[in-house]
């Protein structure tokens, strides 16, 4: 039996080596893909997590993804003042979720302004007192789509202002009687009603579809300049409930521009060069009437 027992090895060999041979080559275990919070792992394709949100922000902080309540926008970016300026109107339209009124406050740079009283004296108008002011503003026009005084009657908070509340915050400059000081606030607004940069007209804020809305902002000849401010807000149940506040710059352009420049960085040439223009223009109209 002895000499059998290599044979029957080497048949066994050979039967388990053509089995190896008949299912194909074996591979290596795949290893576990990446996880995203692993070190040096590969971000996943597909959805990023969404942060859970800040447990100590305040309930009335609104999300980054939160849809705005109020947008508005302005037909031109800026108001511009040329030497055939003789005051012109924006459009001003936005949109916001309903239901609401509408309010927009137009405010101008504020400024110091003086008021002079002029009296008769003997046949002659004399000034006969001054009274400076303030943080006035140099602009104020205000828009609503309901009365005014129905909307600021529901408490709607004192930051809408009409402009008897506005002014009545300036600061006068020194000290004088309460009644003398009132009569040249009054002064000051009939002035500036005058110069139409006081409307004493509320403007109309109309109101399409429920949600969108647009209005006409006025602005007079006698226009300052500087940065002006448009403020909107959104009255819900007698309450601010949105409010949008963007500037408008109000400058000069052109040789309007140009020729204000020089007379304020120059001020001595300027002169000068006037009154070589003025005899210049005198001296041809002389010659002129010479030759006639």
């Amino acid at each position: 039996m002895r000499p059998l027992l290599p044979v029957l090895a080497l048949l066994l060999g050979l039967a388990a080596s053509l089995s190896a041979s008949a299912q194909g080559p074996r591979e290596a275990p795949r290893e576990a893909p990446p996880r995203l919070d692993a070190p040096g792992g590969a971000v996943p394709f597909g959805p990023f997590p969404v942060a859970p949100a800040d447990p100590g922000a305040p309930p009335s902080v609104p999300g980054k993804d939160a849809t705005p309540e109020l947008i508005v926008d302005l037909s031109r970016p800026r108001v511009s003042i040329t030497s055939a300026f003789q005051g012109e109107s924006l459009l001003m339209f936005g949109m916001f979720d309903p239901p609401g009124e509408i309010v927009v406050v137009v405010a101008g740079p504020p400024a110091r302004e003086t008021v002079l009283r002029k009296q008769r004296v003997l046949g002659l108008w004399l000034n006969t007192g001054r009274q400076a002011f303030d943080d006035v503003p140099a602009y104020y026009f205000i828009a609503a789509s309901q009365p005014l005084q129905r909307l600021l009657a529901r408490g709607a908070g004192g930051e809408i202002l009409s402009l008897d509340d506005r002014l009545s915050s300036v600061r006068s400059v020194g000290e004088r009687d309460h009644d003398d000081l009132i009569n040249f606030r009054q002064g000051l607004v009939e002035v500036k009603r005058r110069e139409g940069l006081y409307p004493a007209a509320i403007g109309q804020v109309s109101i399409q579809a429920g949600r969108l809305f647009r209005v006409e902002l006025p602005f007079p000849s006698r226009l300052p300049e500087g940065v002006y401010e448009v403020r909107t807000y959104v009255l819900r149940d007698g309450k601010i409930v949105a409010a949008v506040s963007r500037p408008l710059p109000v400058g000069k352009v052109g040789f309007s521009a140009q020729l204000a420049g020089w007379a304020h960085n120059d001020g001595a040439l300027y002169g000068l060069g006037a009154i070589l223009m003025a005899l210049m223009v005198g001296w041809l109209g002389g010659a002129v009437v010479r030759r006639m």
